[in-house]
């Protein structure tokens, strides 16, 4: 496999880490909890659109997109 940059698979942040208040960032998406332990609590996403830009430019766009979405499933199925 040829060398991938260090974003590759990495456009969602990690959901599976929940501290009291938190950004998570991913490349181009960024998900943000005021209060996670409290039901309904304000919550934020976000997406970087001159880093999505940037990504659909690159060249390993198509596997890495599918890669991010694959672990993101992959950590909602872990949560369950």
């Amino acid at each position: 496999m040829k060398n991938q940059k260090s974003c590759y698979g990495k456009m969602y942040p990690s959901i599976v880490t929940v501290a009291p208040t938190r950004t998570d960032n991913g490349k181009v998406f960024r998900y943000e909890v005021d209060q996670p332990y409290v039901p309904l609590s304000p919550r934020q996403e976000t997406v970087n659109y001159g880093a999505w830009r940037e990504c659909t430019g690159c060249p390993d766009f198509d596997t890495c997109y599918r890669l991010s979405v694959g672990a993101l499933l992959m950590e909602i199925a872990q949560k369950l």
